[in-house]
């Protein structure tokens, strides 16, 4: 094997009302918004499949219409890095002016936590984002601090 594979897409079948024509235009309004997500092209794709990508070359979150659509406990998630503590916090600053606005946003707001290694530390920080996906998102900053 040459290489590790990478993560490409996540696929959430979702409910097809969720993804009418009104549905679509918040799920687009929300992560674009918040995220920086735009609408791919599904041309070639069979069930009307709303595809976000998130602006890393081959990445992209695949919402499919299906009945029954995936439920899942609110804390199940995919996770996200960011470069900075700064892109997390405007990221979480923007998600929460759509949660004043809007009941349906979750924020589980900015954590971090620190391990303890050999020879170097490492400090997470991390907050949780949802809006009409079964799933969240974890937005997370690494951060690694040689003792």
């Amino acid at each position: 094997m040459t290489g590790r594979p990478t993560l490409n897409h996540v696929a959430i079948s979702m409910d097809p009302g969720v993804l009418d024509e009104r549905g679509r235009a918040e799920v687009l309004a929300f992560y674009g918004d918040v995220f920086g997500w735009t609408e791919g092209d599904n041309s070639g794709e069979a069930g009307n499949p709303l595809i976000l990508y998130t602006g890393a070359f081959g990445q992209f979150v695949y919402l499919l219409p299906a009945d029954p659509p995936l439920t899942a406990p609110p804390l199940d998630h995919f996770g996200l890095q960011v470069e900075t503590r700064a892109d997390l916090h405007t990221i979480v600053e923007q998600a929460k002016g759509h949660a004043a606005r809007d009941d349906r946003v979750r924020v589980i707001d900015i954590h971090s936590r620190t391990t303890h290694g050999p020879t170097h530390e490492y400090t997470l920080t991390s907050a949780y984002i949802g809006f009409l996906l079964p799933l969240m998102i974890e937005l997370q900053h690494l951060e690694r601090i040689a003792r």
